[in-house]
């Protein structure tokens, strides 16, 4: 009965699923997500105006990701927000709107 007790040591318990895996795709970096103003400011430790531009904004994170900013899109409602225009014009600081990044650099 004591062998049932037991837990056996230096072994890991079998995966339940043994056939998946992670795939490590190096120089890979990605995100995408759903985010306020408000949420980028904080993750940004900045602020932000809305008077400033979507570019702007897109150089900010692109000095903290270490991304170019070809590579950041800003959409709401599957329409991507232009670089020219100011954030006022689409968005306000408790509207959510899909970050999407990818950077080459690892």
């Amino acid at each position: 009965v004591s062998q049932w007790l037991e837990k056996p040591r230096g072994k890991r318990p079998p995966s339940p699923h043994p056939t998946m895996r992670e795939l490590h795709l190096p120089n890979r970096r990605r995100a995408q997500k759903f985010v306020t103003l408000e949420d980028l400011a904080l993750e940004l430790h900045t602020q932000i105006s809305l008077t400033d531009t979507v570019e702007s904004l897109k150089w900010k994170l692109s000095s903290q990701k270490f991304c170019p900013i070809q590579n950041i899109h800003f959409t709401i409602s599957g329409r991507e927000i232009p670089n020219t225009c100011q954030l006022r014009d689409h968005l306000d600081m408790h509207t959510r709107f899909l970050l999407n990044w990818h950077s080459p650099i690892a």
